[in-house]
């Protein structure tokens, strides 16, 4: 049901006109922070369009409202936006940029609002360019004309922070800094500003819960060569969090005092791409250096700690799917996708060292499964038909690690086109699991080999491939992905050794059915290939979960992949199968387990 918006919108209008005649107003997904994932008091975009998708950018004129997302995105966006919004395909042929619209369709000299604290400086700098060409000003409104129509918006989050404790970190908040500080030393500056909540929760060894599955918490932070300042409600810091963060010589100050403490700040500032267009505004432009955070890059690469925790909570996780899928295939319940998503975060939270999902579990059958970033809700889910497709996207934060692992089965009998098609993306999903690349590859060079075998029957998917994935942190992490070529960043970092990276690729038919098969992988050195000095690398496998071999046609498989899977099977069948013997399953459960990873 889309939500009714043409009295907020009319409220909307009216501020603009009485903040500066605003011809148009942005409303980004963003909080303070750029985070993909924001509290439910940063949702604003959701809240006045009734569009709750991750990614989107709401612009609001005098006569029209419009909606900016990707593909993972457009039947979602349509089901949940009323008459009074018109959605923007973004990244497809014909769909003009934000700026490049807003420069088209406003008379010169028209003003366009945003909020400087939910626009990177970035963004800022190139809508404010772009806008000027065409003879018209962008203005920043310090107090955000959302909020004021938003009556009921929720309390920010209170809950304390915690210790993200070594044995699971594998090195210290100390020994972090110090590296940092010569990062900065590197780029010729005297302090950062952090703004990413995963980087500085990676920093100082601390996690919280601000943001739904996403174990972070609000907060800035400024580094020096000498001195490291926390910006947190300290309220919410208790004694052991405040110990460690003295053993660090990190100062406490209040959250919004962020925006003077920059102001004092001397010499060249690091300031990463999500620093937000208001801190650096009160940064004379001059002493800014723009540019990757060097916490991204570092946390990228895992140590082998935390390595060594993602490959044990993948298999602790898998086992969990698996008794998941082997209820779902057996029960005689009549089930409903919630039903089917609340049962397999009752098998996850019985598993060591669970925390939390680390997002909302995608439980699609049939047609809902073509909605990439589906999420189910009583009352309007389809019950879950076993003579149709069934996708679960779901995933766990553990002490230990973080997962996402899609699967997509038949409890039936599938049809020849559903079995082509999974085949290939099956295909796909392999090839770019076998691939071997130099160290420093972008995973955008990789991209293709997940879509080959799709292309090659004229199918394709509207979504990346790949995403970084946290260490108890955030399930989507930069700066490595593997994205089509026309989404190549030049903040892409390569691909290194000890990187943890999705492979995802899928299809998907409007109305009919989705299909996606997700892993993790990490990035691993081959044992032979290229020189002693400098062996190229690959991936391999993390997740611990059998593939459905009911809708696997091996006739359309080569003998390298048809290889490449049951060795995948042997590896599932084997770990989970020993977790299983210690925790004392069941005899059909492990019988499952052997008949699902057998070889083809």
């Amino acid at each position: 049901m889309a939500k009714k918006t043409g009295e907020l919108l009319l409220k909307l209008r009216g501020l603009m006109t009485q903040n500066g005649q605003l011809a148009a107003y942005i409303v980004p997904s963003d909080d303070p922070h750029m985070s993909e994932y924001v509290s439910s008091n940063f949702c604003r975009r959701a809240f006045i369009s009734g569009f709750t998708g991750s990614a989107g950018t709401a612009v609001v004129l005098q006569d029209k409202a419009l909606m900016w997302t990707d593909g993972r995105y457009f039947l979602q966006a349509e089901k949940q936006m009323d008459e009074n919004w018109s959605l923007m395909k973004a990244f497809m042929p014909g769909t003009p940029s934000k700026e490049e619209y807003l420069s088209s369709n406003l008379e010169k000299s028209s003003k366009v609002g945003i909020d400087p604290k939910t626009c990177s400086v970035q963004l800022f700098k190139t809508l404010n360019k772009q806008l000027r060409s065409a003879g018209m000003e962008l203005v920043p409104v310090a107090d955000n004309l959302i909020d004021k129509v938003w009556d009921d918006a929720p309390a920010p989050p209170s809950a304390p922070v915690f210790i993200h404790d070594i044995k699971y970190a594998g090195e210290s908040a100390s020994s972090k800094l110090e590296t940092l500080r010569k990062k900065i030393k590197e780029k010729q500056c005297s302090a950062i500003v952090l703004s990413a909540l995963d980087d500085i929760a990676w920093l100082y060894n601390l996690r919280g819960s601000d943001v739904n599955y996403n174990p972070v918490f609000y907060s800035f932070a400024i580094i020096t060569p000498d001195s490291s300042t926390l910006f947190v409600d300290e309220a919410r810091v208790g004694e052991e969090v405040r110990s460690s963060l003295t053993e660090t010589s990190t100062k406490i100050q209040p959250y919004d005092a962020v925006y003077s403490s920059v102001k004092e700040l001397t010499d060249r500032v690091f300031l990463p791409l999500s620093t937000n267009a208001a801190i650096a505004q009160a940064i004379p432009a001059e002493q800014w250096c723009v540019g990757m955070s060097p916490v991204q890059e570092l946390k990228a690469i895992k140590n082998e700690v935390e390595l060594q925790g993602m490959r044990d909570c993948h298999v602790r996780d898998g086992a969990a799917l698996c008794e998941y899928l082997h209820w779902l295939e057996t029960t005689d319940k009549e089930l409903d996708e919630v039903d089917g998503a609340d049962q397999a975060e009752l098998f996850r939270s019985k598993q060591d060292l669970y925390v939390s999902l680390s997002f909302d579990t995608i439980s699609s059958s049939g047609p809902n499964g073509a909605v990439i970033h589906y999420k189910p809700e009583k009352g309007t889910c389809r019950k879950i038909d076993k003579s149709m497709v069934y996708l679960c996207d779901s995933g766990a934060q553990y002490k230990d690690g973080t997962t996402d692992v899609t699967r997509t089965v038949h409890m039936g009998t599938p049809t020849q086109q559903q079995r082509m098609c999974f085949t290939r993306v099956l295909q796909g999903h392999i090839d770019l699991a076998m691939a071997v690349f130099p160290a420093g590859t972008k995973g955008t060079c990789l991209d293709c080999l997940a879509r080959r075998p799709l292309w090659n029957c004229g199918l394709n998917y509207q979504h990346g491939t790949g995403h970084g994935v946290g260490s108890f942190l955030n399930v989507h992490e930069g700066p490595c992905r593997i994205a089509a070529g026309n989404r190549m960043s030049k903040y892409e970092m390569g691909l290194q050794k000890g990187m943890i990276l999705s492979d995802e690729p899928g299809y998907y038919e409007a109305g009919e059915f989705g299909i996606r098969i997700e892993s993790l992988v990490e990035v691993v050195e081959t044992e032979d290939i290229g020189p002693p000095d400098g062996r190229f690398l690959t991936f391999r496998p993390v997740t611990m979960a059998p593939i459905d071999l009911r809708l696997v046609d091996r006739e359309l498989m080569s003998g390298d992949q048809v290889a490449w899977l049951n060795g995948y099977h042997a590896t599932v069948r084997e770990k989970v199968m020993a977790l299983w013997e210690k925790q004392g399953k069941s005899e059909d459960l492990k019988k499952w387990l052997v008949n699902q990873t057998r070889e083809i």
